[in-house]
């Protein structure tokens, strides 16, 4: 999930858990919605539907928070346990994952300018790898990319013994190749 789009999301669950705090207050002071609301004060004062009105705004509540905690916590893993032995367990941290992506796609020979790397996790304890490139202008960058694909994913499962279910390139831009010339 794209940034903006987690963003948007987020708020949309934050106000619908505001809704519902509001509209579930209703239950306690059902003058609350008099005037503004006559259905949904009719809806509160029947004792029949109260119930069903407290259900189903619950429901939303409760969505809401698991949506906000899911958004919060998904996403960029923070570590990743590779090995737990009689001496302890072994640790690696996102940024170190990062670090062996972007030296392996820099090091791939394929013509990446600049790069970023993000880590998020996968299922049963594999990562995915997306790699944020800009190019110089003489790179075939289909076949550049997959070669960057291929060591990435190789070089982190030799390093880190975590599998690597996919590697995402991304080219941003492509910049011209500028020889420098030195002057006498």
């Amino acid at each position: 999930m794209n940034g903006f789009m987690r963003v948007l999301t987020f708020i949309y669950s934050v106000l619908i858990a505001l809704a519902s705090i509001v509209l579930i207050y209703a239950l306690v002071d059902d003058g609350i919605f008099a005037d503004i609301l006559s259905p949904l004060s009719s809806i509160v004062t029947n004792p029949a539907t109260r119930y069903i009105y407290f259900a189903v705004l619950f429901v939303l509540l409760i969505s809401a928070v698991l949506s906000i905690s899911t958004l919060l916590t998904s996403g960029r893993i923070h570590k990743t346990k590779l090995r737990k032995t009689d001496i302890g367990s072994v640790d690696i941290e996102a940024d170190a994952i990062e670090s062996i992506a972007l030296n392996s796609a820099k090091s791939a020979q394929a013509g990446i300018k600049n790069a970023k790397a993000r880590v998020t996790s996968a299922k049963n304890g594999a990562i995915k790898v997306n790699i944020n490139a800009v190019l110089y202008s003489n790179v075939e960058i289909p076949s550049s990319m997959s070669k960057v694909q291929d060591k990435v994913k190789k070089d982190i499962e030799r390093y880190t013994g975590i599998v690597v279910e996919s590697v995402f390139v991304k080219v941003n831009k492509v910049e011209p190749f500028v020889a420098k010339v030195e002057g006498r």
